[in-house]
């Protein structure tokens, strides 16, 4: 650099961070990430159903790659639970969906809505601001009134022949950010639209 590139660079100071504009990349980046949580609570509670260490690991690390370092669960419907991280929650949802005979959280592609593009600096896009919305059909499968829950061996097959199907309709409310590795949601809650309870197999004959 000659002595007058040296001099224009002093009178221009630091270089400032050039806002990015928004990516394709970023709504698809976005959208993976309520599809990514619904498996992973799926995985988390078969795992301590059926007490395996190696799905709960993989499960926990799929709720790692959705939150950041500073992730809070704010609200279950109209209940403030505020569990911190992805492990704590992790620890929470396996508590909660362990003693179900199986899970199913289906997502709907969530409404994607970015408020601030991420922010360029030395090739590395940072600091952006989203909000998501995504509705969701989450259903818990319990036995029979007089009925136990059998152990979960079966990936292909279901648990249960027979009992109630508890669904819980509702909305998750995310905000995110994008961090280094990528976007992330920062805070989450959950507002229930309703829930209802669908027997079946000889539950439902018997309701009949």
């Amino acid at each position: 650099m000659t002595l007058l590139d040296r001099i224009r660079a002093r009178l221009r100071g630091p270089a400032r961070p050039r806002p990015a504009a928004v990516r394709h990349s970023d709504y698809v980046e976005l959208m993976q990430l309520p599809i990514r949580y619904g498996h992973a609570l799926d995985m988390i509670g078969r795992a301590r159903n059926r007490g395996d260490d190696a799905l709960r690991a993989e499960g926990e690390a799929l709720l790692r790659d959705a939150f950041t370092e500073d992730f809070v669960f704010e609200n279950l419907s109209a209940d403030p639970v505020n569990v911190r991280g992805a492990d704590g929650w992790a620890g929470f949802c396996a508590n909660a969906l362990g003693a179900f005979g199986g899970t199913q959280h289906l997502v709907a592609p969530p409404l994607v809505l970015i408020d601030e593009p991420p922010v360029e600096r030395n090739g590395a896009r940072t600091g952006g601001r989203a909000r998501l919305r995504s509705y969701l059909q989450a259903t818990h499968t319990t036995p029979p009134a007089d009925g136990e829950t059998p152990p979960d061996a079966a990936d292909v097959t279901p648990t249960l022949a027979a009992g109630v199907n508890v669904v819980i309709h509702g909305t998750y409310r995310d905000e995110c950010v994008r961090t280094e590795a990528g976007w992330r949601i920062r805070r989450r809650s959950l507002d229930y639209t309703h829930i209802e309870s669908r027997p079946f197999g000889a539950a439902a004959a018997d309701d009949a």
